[in-house]
């Protein structure tokens, strides 16, 4: 059985009251569980980002209504193959997408996702 529009609203909207949400992203499928996410670790200039005020829900998903930039890469990253949404810039991972096609990020280079490109659809 799937929830109604209605109910995916309510989550949403939930969301975005009760959490500091921040982007991320990883270089592996972080699972149902979350625990194989794998950002880029050690001194390559990732951080994530907080987006709670760049965001806007319609319907059952959140988008972003302005462009989300990470930090500059102060060295390779590897290849980026997943957006996440955390519930803190410590906490725990909430949602993830597979990206259409995967970034690589090497030293030098700012990632970001254009606006309207860090979709979260409740389904």
């Amino acid at each position: 059985m799937a929830f109604t529009d209605t109910v995916d609203r309510e989550l949403l909207d939930h969301f975005l009251a009760t959490y500091d949400l921040w982007a991320g992203y990883s270089t592996a499928d972080p699972g149902k569980d979350g625990t194989s996410v794998a950002e880029p670790a050690g001194a390559t200039g990732y951080a994530r980002v907080q987006i709670d005020s760049d965001v806007a829900r319609t319907n059952s998903e959140i988008d972003n209504d302005a462009a989300i930039e990470f930090p500059e890469a102060t060295d390779s990253q590897g290849e980026i193959t997943y957006a996440c949404l955390f519930d803190g810039e410590a906490g725990d991972i909430i949602w993830y997408g597979e990206l259409t096609t995967p970034k690589t990020i090497t030293s030098g280079k700012t990632p970001r996702f254009p606006a309207g490109d860090f979709n979260v659809t409740q389904s």
